[in-house]
Parts: C-alpha cells; structure tokens; sequence
C-alpha cells in the first residue's frame, strides 16, 4: 500500500494550527510533518486555511512523496472516514462574489463524514483504502447526510456548483424511489444571487496532470475509472446533454477520448468532431440498456 509521506498535520485542537506566514493570521496555518518521525518541516511549509482571503500554500520540495508500508502511519482507516479531509488553496483568486464565498465555506465544511456517505463506503469495501483516500483526496468529494456532493471546480480553481445524489450502499447504484435524482448544494443552502454555470467535474485536475483525459457521464463513472483505468485523467459531464463544445474549451491541447454511455453514442460523437484531438470509443455503441463504462470495469 502506499502512502504520502509528508502530510498536512493532522488537527488536535488550536496548538495544532498556526499563524500564516504571509497573512499573519492565528491559528489557520497548517504546517507538513513527516510521517516517518512526525517532525514539522520548515516553518514556512503549509497551507493556510483562508482559502479567499490569503490562499498561502507550500508544498515540500520533494520528488517523492510516497512510500511502501503496510499501514497508514498516524491514523487508522476509521479515523480518515470520520475525519475532516484536506483543504485546498485557491492561490489567491481575485475576490469572487459574496455567494461564491458562502459556497466556498460549504465546500470546506462537508469534506468530511465519510463513515456515512454511502457511495465511499461502497467504494471502500468494493476497491480497498488507498483507493478511496485516493478518490476523496483528488476529486474533493463532500459528504450530505448519507448522499454524495460532487463538486465542480474550474481550471482556475474555482467552485463553480455542488451536485447531491443518493447511492445505495451496497450495490452502489443511484436511490430513484423517494428522493430528487439530483439536488443542488445552492438549493439545500440558498445563495442570493447565484446563478448556476457548470464545469466539467473535475476540471480542476487539469492545471497539474498531464495524461491523457477521458470524460464519462457520470460522476460515478468517473471516480470508478480513475481507480481501475488510471492511464487517464478521468473527468464528467453529468449529463448526457452537458457534453458542449463550450465547456471542452479547458481541453485545448490535450489528447481526449469520450466514453458516453449506451445509447448516447451519436450525440457524443457528434459534439466530439468539433473538440481537437478528441475522439469518441464505440466500447458501448450497440448497448441499448443504458449501462455506463462503470458497469464493465
């Protein structure tokens, strides 16, 4: 199994959490340690927790961040699921609107509960831990109750929307009977003012990986695929009509392949002919059950 072996520290309470070394504000920077000794690093390596107004981070200057053991040094596999995850520094973005900032603390406080969250149990028991810290930490999934929220972040590291769905732990297939089949984190929490502008889920991967990117329908999909075909870089569309050739402007440059789902081979491929480099896999072509590429990995 591996690991990272330098890691933002772990919270256990206020002595834990210190000032930022550009905004000098107490008790909100995070320093790395060293998950062999449990040493800091240097005083300046960390991220501040005020994503808006600072948006400090440092990183280790490290080629290798990982190593081979065979469990997780400093916390168990429980501890993670119920755990607040990572933060994430948005490297000063100019000021956005006051409801993009609300939506930003929204954000930060559902990453976490993951002990409830259907789908990462699903994901967890079917694929193992590493996977599932894995998918957690590099798509910055939220938790609802015991629902999935999807986040879209832009290119530019923005949070554009939250998507709510409901998954049945064990199969881990979508809940339909007595529930929205989606619901949106700015109808849970209205937000005056907002108005909904989608992005690929995602995208945000794009500023710091280079594979290839292959695009699924469902956000499901996606995390699925990352685990068990991770010579791409998986992103989607969440809907079979929210494949446009407007928000596969991010993808200028990169080598893509469409995966649509049964059924919507001719719409897909359609849209890809007009992306550069883009082609569409005929993997489900002549499906018409309406099964996805995470029914067959």
């Amino acid at each position: 199994m591996k690991n990272y072996r330098y890691r933002l520290e772990p919270y256990k309470g206020i002595k834990t959490r210190y000032t930022c070394p550009q905004c000098g504000t107490k008790h909100a920077f995070v320093r790395y340690i060293d998950a062999h000794t449990g040493q800091h690093l240097g005083n300046d390596i960390g991220r501040c927790n005020r994503e808006q107004q600072c948006g400090y981070h440092v990183k280790p200057n490290i080629k290798s961040e990982y190593l081979n053991t065979n469990a997780r040094k400093g916390s168990s596999k429980s501890e993670y699921l119920n755990q607040h995850s990572k933060t994430y520094s948005r490297n000063a973005q100019p000021a956005l609107s006051a409801f993009y900032s609300q939506l930003c603390t929204i954000h930060q406080q559902s990453l976490c509960c993951y002990s409830n969250n259907h789908l990462m149990l699903y994901i967890f028991h079917k694929y193992g831990w590493p996977a599932l810290e894995r998918v957690i930490d590099t798509y910055r999934i939220g938790t609802h109750g015991n629902d999935t929220i999807f986040w879209q972040i832009d290119v530019a590291n923005n949070i554009r929307a939250g998507k709510v769905m409901a998954y049945d732990k064990h199969t881990g297939k979508r809940i339909k009977d007595g529930v929205p089949a989606v619901r949106w984190v700015h109808s849970i929490h209205p937000l005056q003012g907002y108005e909904l502008r989608q992005c690929l889920f995602g995208e945000h991967l794009l500023r710091t990986d280079n594979r290839p990117v292959a695009i699924a329908e469902s956000e499901k999909t996606a995390l699925i695929c990352s685990i068990c075909l991770p010579q791409y870089l998986w992103l989607a569309t969440g809907g079979i009509r929210n494949l446009t050739v407007e928000k596969c402007r991010v993808l200028r440059g990169r080598r893509v392949v469409l995966f649509p789902d049964a059924g919507a081979y001719d719409v897909w491929h359609a849209i890809g002919q007009q992306i550069p480099h883009c082609t569409t896999s005929q993997l489900l072509m002549h499906h018409t059950d309406g099964s996805d590429l995470g029914d067959w990995v």
